[in-house]
């Protein structure tokens, strides 16, 4: 018998580790007197300190540091609601009327047991994760109103962004017509160059005394052959008559080659003699 006792007491200790025990019972025993305590800070203290407090404190005792230790959970929503009450001066100012008053306002603890017994009992309605996130001050409300004003801000988002649209693509117009016009101008600047050097080239070239005719010859030569009303070709054919009145001169001026005596010449009637 004696062996078997303490198979007994291991049934009869609880399951659950040293440290969620202590926890638990340490959470049970010190219970904050008021939301400073809560944050460790003097009832004095500024915003900045309370935000810092609170963002250290927070890492300490946030749930998903032993998701199985309600108590670390208590505390991490106690700790939420003290620092949503002293960042806000109204409600911290109030708050402290409240200390000062002679009736204690209600303690953190207890607060925070009130709001977390209403969650879970309304928590069917609700969102599956939305008791975890009301405990903070910054959640976003699941109403049918709230619903219907994030509605009509998505609409303006909207709205917006087509706007700003639109204004790109009128811009985009804009500018690649200034770019065409630029570049139409830049080609007829271009071409009216080209085209003033083909003009002074052409009258340049008309100045020069040609002895060919122009690609469209006159009425009787063809393309190539002398000009007849060119003065080079005027004094060619001058030089070429009289070096043929010559030859002719000199024909007449050599005597007759000899031959056989003729008869007398029959003179027909009405020829001089």
């Amino acid at each position: 018998m004696p062996p078997l006792l303490p198979l007994r007491l291991c049934r009869l200790w609880p399951h659950s580790p040293p440290s969620r025990l202590l926890g638990t019972a340490a959470g049970q025993r010190s219970r904050p007197r008021n939301y400073y305590d809560v944050l460790g800070v003097h009832p004095g203290a500024s915003t900045a300190e309370v935000k810092r407090a609170f963002f250290a404190k927070s890492k300490e005792l946030h749930p998903d540091r032993d998701p199985g230790n309600p108590a670390l959970h208590n505390r991490f929503v106690e700790l939420s609601e003290a620092y949503h009450v002293l960042s806000h001066e109204q409600s911290r100012r109030s708050y402290d009327d409240q200390l000062r008053s002679p009736s204690p306002p209600k303690s953190p603890g207890t607060t925070a047991h009130d709001k977390s017994t209403c969650q879970t009992h309304s928590s069917s309605r609700e969102h599956p994760n939305a008791q975890y996130w009301s405990q903070f001050h910054h959640v976003r409300p699941q109403g049918p109103q709230s619903r219907q004003q994030q509605y009509k801000c998505n609409q303006q988002v909207l709205r917006y962004c087509l706007l700003l649209m639109l204004v790109g693509m009128g811009l985009h117009y804009v500018i690649f017509r200034m770019v065409e016009q630029m570049h139409l101008n830049f080609m007829d600047e271009k071409d009216r160059i080209i085209t003033a050097m083909y003009n002074e080239a052409r009258a340049r070239a008309r100045s020069v005394p040609a002895l060919f005719c122009p690609p469209a010859p006159c009425p009787g030569t063809t393309l190539g052959d002398p000009c007849p009303n060119h003065p080079g070709a005027l004094s060619s054919r001058a030089n070429r008559a009289s070096l043929q009145q010559k030859q002719q001169w000199q024909k007449q001026q050599q005597p007759p080659p000899p031959g056989p005596t003729q008869g007398p010449e029959i003179v027909p009637p009405g020829a001089d003699p």
